[in-house]
């Protein structure tokens, strides 16, 4: 006799889509981040094998990102299938892994979530950069640790990894936001507006 195939669902590692809303909802600043009830593991999903040993979402918002490398930039982009522009690349990790609805523009992204300070980066903060005059910010990325960030570009690259210390990157830093609660291991987001 064999034993009966084991079926997983992702729905029993979230909360249920009503009760995120409404722990979403009570957090101030929450205006432009809403609850997804489609929240896969990665832009590749969880799959039965990964369940024993299921990452935290923080670990799962950078695995999404990681599996994202290579993906070619498209401006406006927030598709894997046609690129991503940087925020469109946040958005989508965030919707799908998180449940998340993260404002579409990174200077908006950046207005949302709760302040961070560099020394407490933890993997899957969002990290914010002035690339256009005035520094206003107008870039964005996913941090996955180490001092390290992913990130779609600019016109003619593919999303990579870069250093938050390298010379251009560092001169450019406009600080970083969290919309993970610490030690999270399920998608109650944080979205507290810290301005």
């Amino acid at each position: 006799m064999t034993p009966p195939t084991r079926r997983y669902s992702l729905s029993r590692f979230f909360l249920p889509t009503a009760l995120l809303t409404i722990a979403l909802a009570s957090l101030p600043g929450t205006a432009g981040a809403m609850i997804s009830s489609d929240a896969l593991g990665s832009l590749k999903g969880l799959s039965p094998t990964d369940l024993p040993t299921v990452p935290s979402l923080r670990d799962r918002v950078v695995a999404a990102g990681l599996d994202a490398l290579g993906t070619r930039y498209r401006w406006g982009g927030d598709d894997p299938d046609s690129g991503f522009d940087c925020s469109g690349l946040v958005s989508f990790i965030y919707k799908e892994v998180a449940g998340v609805d993260l404002p579409r523009r990174a200077r908006d992204q950046r207005s949302e979530g709760h302040a961070v300070k560099t020394a407490q980066l933890q993997p899957g903060d969002l990290v914010f950069f002035g690339i256009r005059r005035h520094n206003q910010t107008s870039h964005v990325g996913i941090y996955i640790g180490n001092n390290e960030f992913v990130h779609a570009p600019t016109r003619g690259e593919k999303v990579r990894i870069d250093t938050l210390d390298s010379a251009y990157w560092s001169k450019r830093f406009n600080g970083a936001r969290r919309y993970i609660g610490p030690g999270s291991s399920t998608a109650v987001a944080v979205a507290e507006n810290a301005r």
